[in-house]
């Protein structure tokens, strides 16, 4: 069968780029039983949908890519797509930590918005059908799967994160049987695991200021434990220079420069302490048992070596990293297509004109806060731009 435009995914992505392109509408491919899997989880259900401020302030979000998909982001950026939304009927809500959600903070919504507007531009899904075949003929069109024929594709199948949801890094090896350069898929914004981890018992303990630093990045934000790795936003933003073996800094609390004087003090050292540095006491016990120092000791007859030592471990503490949690708890993946293979402006491949790469398939990893989301839907809005003037 032969079709105009011929989009693989039906995640954020590929859904928005159906939701901005009638021109030469076609059909769009799910390899999973229903569509949105993936964007059905973002933001816990809620939807992220982006970011709110200034897209110059994006730029820093997207570590090293940053500076190369400005174009896109400034183009299509989020005042743009949240008008969007609000022109097709969708409230939006943003936070006061900058985080932009429908009012209805629910997710479901949105992918039924995006799925009608692709629908009403005479787009048509088939799901429960895989992409195991992609090649280009000598007229140019490409085939797929020995039997769709197609001028156009848009590759929009996700990373490698969140396996379940289809995104399962599958098209990356037939891309490659192209020519395409991939860059190694890591996992992104995801839980870090060390050497030997002390907090297993603590799950669900958090510090809302924490400065975290591995190798030359460092960011302040919340840090939450869990039983066997760090996670929060501090963490999963620099979870994408993770390296086994490189090394992890962590301040609990992002001012804390001296200990309280306990002199006069007659509580234990446990109790003093969590309650003049408003920590939760079970963590403040194993600071103290990691310090070689039984918690019920009185904090006046702390000496001042003992004092250093749990300076030093709430303020410094040092881990080896052994990895991270994997691609099934990871929420972006770093890595994938190169963006050297597209054209920035339009994420149509240099090799295949025909060809566009958006979204998470490409070499593009994004902060937690919409960020990631934003790119899929700038990408998507420019290459439906650009494959609607072919």
């Amino acid at each position: 069968m032969k079709y105009q435009k011929i989009i693989i995914g039906s995640g954020a992505a590929g859904l928005f780029f159906a939701a901005a392109c009638s021109a030469g509408a076609g059909l769009i491919l799910e390899k999973t039983d229903s569509p949105g899997k993936k964007l059905l989880l973002s933001g816990s259900g809620q939807c992220n949908l982006t970011h709110g401020g200034s897209i110059k302030a994006f730029i820093s979000h997207y570590g090293s890519a940053g500076k190369r998909i400005r174009s896109a982001l400034y183009k299509h950026n989020n005042q743009s797509l949240m008008d969007f939304f609000t022109e097709h009927g969708m409230d939006l809500l943003e936070r006061p930590d900058g985080k932009v959600f429908p009012r209805c903070l629910d997710a479901r919504q949105v992918l039924e918005l995006l799925l009608r507007l692709g629908r009403e531009n005479g787009w048509q899904l088939k799901t429960d059908c895989p992409v195991t075949s992609l090649a280009v003929q000598p007229n140019g069109m490409f085939l797929i799967n020995g039997e769709l024929e197609t001028k156009q594709v848009i590759i929009a199948a996700g990373g490698c994160s969140y396996p379940a949801t289809g995104s399962d890094g599958s098209m990356f090896p037939i891309l490659e049987s192209l020519g395409l350069k991939i860059v190694s898929p890591r996992p992104a914004l995801v839980p870090i695991t060390v050497q030997n981890y002390p907090y297993k018992a603590l799950r669900g303990i958090s510090f809302p200021s924490a400065v975290v630093r591995i190798d030359s990045h460092q960011l302040t934000g919340p840090l939450l434990l869990t039983h066997n790795s760090f996670s929060g936003p501090a963490v999963l933003d620099l979870s994408r220079y993770a390296q086994s073996g490189s090394s992890m800094e962590i301040s609990y609390a992002s001012e804390l420069t001296t200990l309280p004087k306990a002199s006069s003090s007659k509580k234990s050292a446990a109790v003093f302490l969590a309650e003049r540095l408003a920590l939760p006491k079970r963590f403040v016990e194993i600071i103290l048992k990691r310090a070689g120092i039984e918690p019920g000791k009185k904090a006046a007859a702390l000496s001042g070596k003992e004092q250093k030592t749990i300076l030093r471990l709430l303020t410094c503490d040092t881990f080896s990293i052994s990895g991270t949690s994997g691609f099934s708890s990871a929420m972006a993946t770093c890595g994938g297509v190169s963006l050297d293979e597209t054209d920035l402006k339009t994420f149509a491949c240099k090799k295949y004109p025909g060809l566009f790469v958006i979204g998470e398939a490409l070499d593009v990893d994004g902060d937690t806060g919409g960020y990631n989301l934003q790119f899929a839907f700038s990408s998507a809005k420019r290459a439906a731009v650009a494959a609607s003037n072919e």
